[in-house]
């Protein structure tokens, strides 16, 4: 483990946290990154916890990929392909998939873009006869988007004026041509994914014994539905290791919420705290 000895003595009590819930707040670098792939590495050769064992999730393709080349470097000799490693919609997808059979979806659903979404949007806003001035396509998407990362279902979307009124109809009807359709959109895979693991808790319980360790990137940028998903997926053996920085979200217009950081604490009351404080840039 010679990587070790390159780490500063914060990082290097974050990489090597005995087991239980962690939470690194991680300033810009601060080596954030180094640490979370030097806990994966950390984990299986030290801890000889199995790669399948090991779910990590980020936000892009790109950090994902970068993830995954870093830990092979630190680990050159060792099989690392089973480790879950991937963004937080490449991760529902595959679960999503496996567990077909308690969502209303085949398993063939396809995955709906943008300009799918507005366009059925506008279509019912058309056919409601609504004012496209007043509520355009693009806006109540995203009342919509929001609704669903907060996990609130058309149903339960809560009205307290014309313009929600008008929001949980359009709601409604959208859902089901994506149903009628066999689609989702990004946000139901995670609404579907948060969903499936509270309300099915042999398929929860599947997943989280599988996973002895939980680890996730640039945490400040959850929104509640992915919170709600490592949550779940760390209920069983609590090994949960977040890392971020609660001043830094770059997401919050999609829906990231800093009280995760909150709720974390919360939920996890027993967790130990790192502080990542020396910036190398």
């Amino acid at each position: 483990m010679d990587f070790l000895d390159k780490l500063n003595p914060q990082q290097k009590s974050a990489v090597t946290a005995g087991n239980g819930p962690v939470l690194v707040v991680a300033g810009p670098g601060s080596g954030k990154t180094r640490v979370l792939t030097q806990r994966i590495a950390y984990l299986i050769a030290e801890e000889g916890v199995r790669p399948w064992q090991i779910l990590a999730v980020t936000f892009t393709n790109k950090a994902a990929k970068e993830m995954g080349e870093r830990v092979k470097k630190l680990l050159p000799d060792q099989a690392i392909e089973g480790i879950m490693l991937g963004t937080f919609h490449s991760i529902c997808g595959r679960i999503l998939r496996r567990e077909v059979e308690h969502l209303p979806l085949q398993s063939n659903f396809v995955i709906f873009d943008t300009d799918d979404q507005e366009r059925i949007v506008k279509n019912v806003i058309r056919e409601f006869n609504i004012n496209e001035k007043l509520y355009r396509p693009a806006s109540v998407l995203g009342s919509i988007s929001r609704a669903k990362n907060e996990l609130i279902r058309a149903d339960d979307y809560p009205t307290q004026t014309y313009k929600d009124e008008i929001v949980k109809r359009v709601y409604a009807e959208y859902q089901k041509r994506l149903i009628a359709s066999n689609a989702v959109d990004f946000d139901d895979m995670l609404m579907y994914t948060a969903r499936l693991l509270e309300e099915n808790p042999s398929v929860r319980d599947k997943y989280a014994q599988r996973f002895r360790h939980v680890l996730v990137d640039e945490f400040q940028d959850t929104n509640l539905a992915q919170y709600a998903l490592v949550k779940h997926l760390a209920s069983f053996n609590r090994n949960i290791f977040c890392v971020g920085d609660p001043d830094q979200s770059i997401y919050a217009w999609r829906g990231a919420d800093w009280r995760n950081v909150q709720r974390f604490e919360q939920d996890f009351p027993d967790a130990q705290t790192v502080l990542l404080e020396q910036n190398y840039r």
